[in-house]
């Protein structure tokens, strides 16, 4: 999940974001608070084994490459701290999630020790590298996320999973809704609606996880990528960048991409 880029006006972040974010401030310090560094941009929870931080060394190469692969080149350099205990994660401002980023600081929970996971907070961090401060702002989560999920090709929310929700007849968003979800607010209030935010829940009772969301997200962006590959998202990056509204930015890069975006700016007041 991504967090506000102006991540580094802390008193403002607080204010808005609450002790999670103030947590997370530990992250530029790190080493004064725990962690260990074990590669470039790697650090790990001091209790970590050797065979954690070998997994976090392939995992940061495995991560780049995803990113690289889409974005034809990593600009972004984040740096990593990877908890192997639920209580580091929870101390640095992690509620729950498998990860989060913060400006350019990766923090990975014990769950999320995996390139793919690494891959998707990593492509929030490249996005905001590559728009500008206003560009950022028009992008909608929705967008961001799929992106994100499409490069990490994480299993919890791949295209298996939205079709075991479809075949399973679980509630998960339609892509008119999907499209509404603009604000992080708004993302975050549809994972508390379909009941994404329960997995640590589904987990304890040994059932199977639900990312209605994400999923969501991957469903829709997977074959838009597919369509407009590198070049495209590049395009689509420079006329955001270049002051072009998302909707228009986002058909331009593919016009198969069904009218539903234009559509809907259309009927707006």
């Amino acid at each position: 999940m991504r967090i506000p880029r102006y991540f580094s006006a802390l008193p403002f972040l607080v204010f808005v974001g609450g002790c999670s974010i103030l947590q997370a401030g530990k992250l530029y310090v790190p080493e004064t608070f725990g962690f260990v560094l074990v590669g470039p941009n790697i650090y790990v929870e001091q209790t970590a084994d050797e065979t954690t931080k070998n997994k976090l060394r392939d995992a940061m190469v495995k991560a780049k490459e995803s990113i690289s692969n889409t974005f034809g080149d990593a600009k972004a350099s984040p740096v990593v701290n990877a908890c192997v205990t639920e209580r580091c994660f929870w101390t640095h401002g992690g509620r729950g999630e498998y990860a989060k980023v913060y400006g350019n600081r990766i923090l990975l929970s014990p769950r999320g020790l995996n390139w793919h996971f690494m891959a998707h907070e990593w492509s929030h961090a490249e996005m905001s590298t590559r728009l500008t401060f206003f560009a950022w702002k028009r992008m909608p989560q929705w967008f961001d996320e799929g992106v994100a999920v499409a490069v990490s090709d994480a299993p919890e929310h791949s295209e298996q999973h939205w079709q075991f929700l479809a075949t399973s007849n679980i509630a998960r968003p339609t892509r008119e809704e999907l499209y509404t979800f603009k604000t992080l607010d708004e993302w975050l209030d549809a994972v508390r609606r379909y009941s994404d935010n329960k997995n640590s829940e589904r987990r304890a009772r040994g059932e199977t996880e639900i990312h209605s969301v994400y999923a969501a997200a991957g469903h829709e962006i997977r074959p838009w990528l597919a369509q407009v590959g590198t070049p495209g998202l590049l395009a689509f990056i420079e006329k955001l960048n270049a002051g072009e509204a998302f909707e228009a930015a986002y058909q331009a890069a593919n016009p198969a991409v069904q009218g539903t975006l234009r559509d809907k700016a259309a009927q707006r007041p």
